[in-house]
């Protein structure tokens, strides 16, 4: 194997294939890219694809496969090598023969993909080449097949560990449903269901989905943000599946043409979740979604300083929540981490001398200390009414899940006018957007000017895996973007990619913030009637530091990466 320590831009030089120059020209554009130098040949049209895996086959003796080639791997073969391994160096393991292992690559140069083969097989590597867009159909067609075929039956392999505390189930009426509670109840149905919710615990996962197709169900779990498959289950499961979720969580198991909502407990060990069960009727059956919620996960896991608020947003964040008085409003899209700011925030005021009510739909975090009520519109106990009579209740702070209608949004203003410090929530892009919601829901400028002391927005990032981050040399596009700072940073990180991360590169999230307080100028521009823009430009001038920016500091710290800001964090236009 001595031929592929040969480099192959010196290579391609000797045979007359490629300049000097032009091979110079794609080594000072490498270290940007972070590309193999036949990936870039390609990008920058210098050669193709083609003519570098013929001039590669000819000088090595190399086969050029076929499509045909890299359609039926056996699974077993499929299993000697890592998918990890085999999605970072782009190759796909294709037959065994003796003690040697054959394998399709785009670049058989690539020493380091030989070694981390043989290390991890113990066999020697024999190459073939095939292009990259053949191989990357077959890492995705090949593992995602070897994964559905070992995970449903591991899942169902695996002990349980966990205990369910179920509810009370519901009365049987028909023979079909007597019948139905006989497959809920066998074994396999039991231990897939509770192997599914361990798996959610074990990934730290926020969501499961079990979602119907015309010939299978999909489970797949949202980590991190995003949708990850787990395992494909027989479509003739689904029912049995679906009815034990909907049994733990005291759902009625007869009823599959209305939406239903209910929820259990887990225990794990010495840990507790709750898991909110919500059912939706689709063509193909029901499908059902459930919210994985740590209980005391808003106050256990984080305190402000974790969360994510950079030392001047805390300077400006913490005196404001102190005040005795006041309307504190986080807004974002759902699931940015809005009620998780709360209750770290009210958790950090709490006290024995305080009476602290909250008013939630649903209540996530279960908080010590704090008294939580679960809004109930369909007996009339909605936003509204709760926080009616919680004023009632002697209150010092108050927390209010959303405002979502005017009768609330004055029900929250009065409190906050009255001497109580009250957190809520509120839909909008940005911060600054709060104060004209309020009054397009109804709220005259002069009381939104006197009850609002802080508007937040905040959106999560995914943060890169410690395991796999590695530095690179930003390109001046992006150099640029940190202009804004005392000291830009010359190296900036990403992740490349591990089994811990599942090949993301990222792993866990944390918030970004943009405070908004209202000054004494812009109280005066609110009951002037000033426009958004007005306000965005005066909240600029005296210092509020937008999502975006606020992000890119989180970038040059190595916490996330400048592809994650710029697709979360979108600027107004």
């Amino acid at each position: 194997m001595a031929q592929q320590y040969v480099r192959l831009g010196d290579m391609l030089v000797a045979l007359g294939l490629l300049t000097e120059e032009k091979l110079r020209q794609v080594l000072e554009e490498q270290p940007k890219t972070r590309k193999r130098i036949g990936q870039l040949l390609v990008d920058m049209g210098l050669l193709s694809e083609e003519k570098i895996l013929q001039t590669l086959s000819q000088q090595f003796n190399l086969e050029i496969l076929a499509p045909h080639d890299l359609e039926e791997i056996a699974p077993q073969i499929i299993k000697r090598v890592p998918e990890a391994l085999a999605r970072n160096q782009a190759v796909v393991p294709l037959a065994i023969e003796g003690q040697t292992l054959h394998v399709a690559t785009a670049d058989p140069l690539n020493v380091v993909a030989l070694n981390d083969l043989h290390y991890a097989t113990g066999l020697q590597i024999q190459f073939k080449l095939a292009p990259m867009q053949l191989i990357q159909q077959a890492l995705d067609r090949c593992y995602a097949k070897a994964a559905e075929d070992q995970s449903l039956e591991s899942l169902l392999q695996q002990n349980d560990r966990i205990t369910i505390d179920t509810a009370a189930e519901p009365e049987e009426s028909t023979v079909d449903l007597r019948e139905l509670r006989q497959q809920v109840d066998l074994a396999p149905i039991v231990r897939l269901a509770n192997r599914l919710l361990t798996q959610a615990i074990d990934d730290h996962a926020s969501d499961i989905h079990i979602e119907p197709y015309e010939d299978k169900t999909l489970v797949r779990n949202r980590i991190d943000g995003v949708l990850f498959d787990v395992v494909q289950v027989p479509f003739q499961l689904h029912l049995p599946l679906v009815s034990r979720v909907k049994i733990l969580a005291n759902m009625d198991i007869a009823e599959r043409r209305l939406p239903q909502d209910g929820g259990f407990r887990v225990k794990d060990g010495a840990l507790e979740y709750d898991f909110r069960v919500s059912t939706l009727p689709t063509i193909n059956g029901e499908k059902v979604v459930l919210r994985l919620l740590g209980r005391g996960g808003g106050t256990t896991h984080y305190n402000l300083e974790s969360l994510g608020f950079e030392p001047q947003q805390l300077a400006v964040f913490e005196p404001i929540i102190r005040r005795p008085w006041g309307m504190v409003l986080m807004t974002g899209p759902t699931g940015s981490g809005k009620s998780t700011t709360l209750h770290t925030a009210i958790t950090a005021l709490r006290s024995s001398r305080t009476n602290i009510i909250a008013v939630e739909d649903p209540v996530e975090y279960h908080n010590p200390g704090i008294q939580q009520v679960q809004v109930r519109p369909m007996i009339g106990l909605d936003f509204a009414q709760a926080l009616r009579s919680i004023l009632r209740q002697d209150p010092d702070i108050i927390m209010v899940g959303e405002i979502r209608d005017l009768e609330t949004a004055q029900m929250a203003v009065r409190a906050a006018l009255t001497g109580h410090l009250l957190f809520s929530t509120l839909h909008t892009n940005d911060s600054v957007s709060t104060v004209m919601r309020l009054i397009n829901i109804g709220i005259e400028p002069h009381l939104v000017s006197a009850a609002l002391t802080l508007a937040a927005a905040q959106r999560l990032v995914r943060k890169i895996c410690i395991r796999c981050r590695e530095p690179y040399d930003p390109a001046p596009s992006e150099r640029a973007l940190f202009d804004f700072l005392p000291a830009p940073p010359k190296t900036l990180y990403q992740g490349k990619g591990c089994s811990a991360c599942r090949n993301t590169g990222y792993s866990g999230r944390v918030a970004v913030y943009e405070l908004f307080p209202i000054t004494q100028r812009v109280r005066y521009m609110i009951n002037e009637g000033a426009k958004l823009e007005e306000l965005r430009g005066c909240a600029a001038e005296e210092g509020m530091e937008a999502l975006r920016r606020s992000g890119l500091r989180k970038v040059a710290a190595g916490i996330t990466t400048v592809e994650e800001i710029f697709a979360t964090c979108v600027e107004e236009a």
